[in-house]
């Protein structure tokens, strides 16, 4: 072999050598650019805390059945609160009526919510003119009123004892 020839080898192997090195190089960038998102996106999901990936997911699993135990306790109270709320409200009624005689369109209210045991409250919106009042009373066990009642807050009473 020639010294030109072996000159223009150790060129081409050179040349070789430096290509190889830049694509090693980008390599290397993007590897470090993608290791820097996913150390950044790490620390977000870990709250920056330095924690093993298996730990975390360890945490995670006991976090998450402890909120289904949750989510099924809570909905047990709901269904509990509901059943409540229907035997407190077991009994109601409303009656619709004119406050003053003068006047049309029934637009004062007499509300009975009673218990299954007849008590509970009475609200009236008693509309006259241009304002209107509202009333509530305390109804004890079997309908009768704490206070005087009205016809009208009597009547809803009386419906919503039927």
């Amino acid at each position: 072999m020639t010294t030109e020839l072996q000159g223009t080898v150790a060129l081409a192997v050179a040349a070789g050598g430096v290509v190889l090195a830049m694509i090693a190089l980008v390599i290397a960038a993007r590897t470090a650019l993608w290791a820097g998102r996913l150390r950044r996106a790490e620390q977000a999901l870990l709250d920056g805390k330095p924690v093993d990936l298996v730990e975390f997911a360890v945490g995670m699993q006991a976090r998450m059945e402890r909120l289904e135990r949750d989510g099924v306790h809570l909905r047990d109270e709901v269904v509990s609160a509901l059943g409540t709320l229907d035997a407190l409200l077991r009994r109601r009624a409303i009656v619709r009526f004119d406050a003053n005689d003068d006047e049309e369109g029934r637009r004062s209210t007499a509300l009975a919510l009673l218990d299954r045991n007849g008590s509970g409250i009475v609200i009236s919106a008693v509309h006259a003119g241009s304002t209107t009042s509202l009333f509530v009373k305390d109804v004890l066990r079997g309908g009768a009123g704490s206070l005087a009642l009205t016809p009208e807050e009597q009547q809803a009473i009386t419906h919503a004892l039927r």
